[in-house]
């Protein structure tokens, strides 16, 4: 519940169920093929995340449920179950992170003797982290229901093969050409088998995108409970996110059926870790004489990479590592607070 803003009401509710319905509305929109519906495939979660942030989790959910029905009784229920699955379930989820309120019990005064009860919200790293692990799991029950759906791992696996490789042929023949060693059979099993690890990356990155936007609507409108904290300073992960990352990279060469769910979990904690390298380089920049031209290099490195060279994208990563190994911004803002000290003598 939120602290600063009265209990929810029947209105609160209304508004979140319909803000969950007209996400539905705009994934059935979103499918018609055209460049207007791919960009409403981009923010279709985002009604549902501004009902479960600023109004009620449980309404939005329910007119998101609703919304998969409907798509379902109009001669569509694979569609229905994609959008409840992968949208409307990962939207209240992270919504609901994202109005979480705990309550601690901290020292009133500088001896300890008396405390007081204060309110916290959970952090922005930790919200991405929860992105990141509801990502993961709705790319998991997507190709767990196939595996499923096709008798076996193998059988779902040759299937995928039969389905989207002719569509992989042309691509995969020019650079037979530049690399005449190219085992086509091969190349063409491990795009396959990379599709979950691709499903997971762009829902973390379509989930936190949505989040920001959503949370800047509802700060505007002064629904959100508490003040909007600095994000570059703010987005850090668990320690143990980094940790789990480099462990799934390494089940990746544990074999094929391991590899696609490990694949899964290690592309969406990469893009995790690559979005706090980039808040890191926001905060170590930070007062930097060059500051300007050192970002603008940072987002030109990123932006070929997302365009044209994917393996450019792990020096973002390793930036992400680095920050969770070392706590470099913590490091920096201990020496600045240091320095005040000495310069202030207070």
């Amino acid at each position: 519940m939120n602290d600063n803003n009265p209990p929810t009401d029947w209105s609160d509710r209304l508004v979140g169920f319909g803000a969950g319905l007209a996400s539905a509305l705009l994934f059935a929109a979103s499918t018609r093929g055209t460049g207007l519906a791919m960009a409403l495939a981009y923010v279709c979660i985002l009604p549902l995340l501004i009902g479960a942030i600023g109004f009620s989790a449980l309404a939005s959910l329910a007119g998101a449920g609703a919304g998969a029905l409907f798509l379902a009784y109009a001669g569509e229920p694979l569609l229905g179950i994609a959008f409840f699955l992968g949208f409307g379930v990962p939207g209240f989820l992270l919504g609901l992170l994202a109005g979480w309120t705990y309550r601690l019990q901290t020292p009133d005064d500088a001896s300890g003797s008396s405390t007081k009860l204060l309110a916290y919200h959970l952090s922005p790293g930790v919200l991405l982290a929860g992105a990141v692990l509801v990502s993961a799991c709705a790319a998991w029950t997507l190709t767990g229901a196939l595996i499923w759906s096709e008798g076996g791992f193998h059988a779902a696996l040759d299937a995928a093969l039969a389905e989207y490789g002719p569509a992989l042929d042309p691509t995969l023949q020019k650079l037979a050409k530049v690399a005449p060693d190219l085992d086509l059979a091969q190349a063409k099993k491990i795009i396959v088998l990379s599709f979950p690890g691709a499903v997971a990356a762009s829902q973390t990155l379509l989930l936190t995108f949505n989040l920001w936007l959503a949370a800047r609507a509802i700060d505007i409108s002064g629904r959100l409970d508490r003040p909007w904290p600095p994000l570059p300073e703010m987005t850090v992960l668990p320690r143990g996110l980094g940790l789990a990352f480099l462990l799934a990279v390494g089940l990746c060469f544990a074999g094929e059926s391991v590899a696609v769910f490990a694949g899964a979990f290690a592309a969406s904690a990469g893009v995790a870790l690559a979005l706090q390298g980039l808040a890191a380089a926001h905060a170590l920049t930070r007062g930097h004489s060059q500051r300007g031209a050192i970002l603008a290099s940072v987002y030109a490195v990123t932006l070929v990479g997302v365009a044209v060279a994917p393996p450019l994208l792990i020096a973002l990563v390793a930036c992400g590592l680095a920050e969770s190994a070392l706590s470099l911004r913590a490091r920096k803002a201990a020496r600045a607070k240091i320095a005040k000290i000495e310069e202030t003598g207070e």
